[in-house]
């Protein structure tokens, strides 16, 4: 049966996509009467599993498997016979910030911290791990990308990308405590 039959018949449900808006030149403004642009949905489904799959990955890494694996020589022989195979569960997804774009997070005492780097937007924040809102943040810098984080001791050290420089917040406020150049 062809398209043209089911919708005869009713079987199929025809419907009209929205079009594209053409593009206006650079510097024009849109009329008043037009819609803001829409954005894409959050990626909160994205983050999850990237935090599930680093964690995997410092699972399933035992017994130096993973620096065998990776070894200049290949892997040795019987590697693959010994190899720990591990899943994942997704428990739930949490809401994350459109405009944070993630280059670092890390879990400690119960709380999220993520590093978000943008030239002029970089932050460091603490998340709630439920409802995904910043409960403390601090910005960086202009010049500073930022990168990596991590929690040691009492402190969270946060890294930079071509500023080659490391910064040192306090738990749980995240006052910057010191520039290491």
């Amino acid at each position: 049966l062809t398209a043209a039959t089911h919708a005869q018949r009713g079987a199929i449900e025809t419907t009209t996509a929205p079009r594209r808006r053409p593009r206006r030149p650079a510097g024009e403004k849109p009329p008043p009467d037009e819609p803001p642009p829409t954005r894409m949905p959050c990626c909160a489904p994205l983050l999850a599993l990237a935090v599930l799959a680093t964690a995997a990955v410092g699972l399933c890494a035992r017994d130096g498997q993973l620096a065998e694996a990776l070894s200049p020589g290949g892997a040795p022989r019987g590697l693959l016979e010994r190899a720990y195979v591990c899943s994942y569960v997704v428990d739930a997804t949490v809401p994350h910030l459109a405009d944070a774009f993630t280059q670092g997070l890390t879990i400690a005492n119960g709380t999220l911290y993520e590093s978000d780097g943008l030239y002029g937007h970089s932050q460091v924040r603490s998340v709630d791990r439920i409802s995904g809102w910043t409960i403390a943040s601090t910005r960086m810098k202009h010049h500073h990308f930022a990168e990596g984080i991590e929690v040691v001791g009492n402190k969270l050290v946060q890294l930079t990308w071509k500023a080659s420089v490391v910064l040192e917040y306090s738990l749980p406020d995240l006052q910057l405590l010191r520039e290491v150049p």
